[in-house]
């Protein structure tokens, strides 16, 4: 939040680069196809009225393909970088663990109306990147207990 050396404008500037970052992730994760995005620069959406819930909770996908690996982890890195967004403007843990929560169920549970694959397992994998985000923090703490300010600068 807005602490006693901060400017209400730098605040408003920090907040403004989460929501494009959330922004970006939230066309890239329901655009139609991602590798036509990366291939051809080309955002599509198809809308799926009556996505099927039962695929949520399944997960039938090869965990050794290469492709899949990379997939994964850049679904890591991208809450990763976004956990690192949200403790820049927000400096608390708990604001960090919550927010990062509720986006990764949201574009989980909104691939299912874009014809995406939304799985309660890539829940898990987006909030490995921000477990991975808190644990450089607390590992960083100052001398004097303030978690993430060597992290942050």
């Amino acid at each position: 939040m807005i602490g006693k050396n901060d400017d209400r404008e730098g605040f408003i500037l920090r907040l403004l680069v989460v929501f494009l970052y959330v922004g970006m992730l939230f066309v890239l994760t329901c655009s139609y196809s991602f590798n036509e995005v990366i291939a051809s620069q080309k955002v599509s959406f198809v809308f799926n009225a009556e996505p099927n819930w039962v695929s949520f909770f399944e997960y039938k996908f090869s965990y050794s393909a290469p492709s899949y690996i990379l997939q994964k982890a850049g679904h890591a890195l991208s809450f990763f970088i976004l956990a690192f967004l949200l403790m820049v403007v927000f400096s608390r843990l708990t604001a960090v663990l919550l927010l990062s929560t509720f986006f990764a169920v949201f574009t989980e549970v909104a691939q299912l109306f874009f014809h995406r694959t939304g799985c309660l397992v890539d829940v898990f994998i987006d909030l490995s990147g921000t477990a991975a985000f808190l644990l450089v923090c607390s590992l960083s703490k100052d001398k004097s207990g303030e978690v993430g300010k060597n992290v942050l600068g």
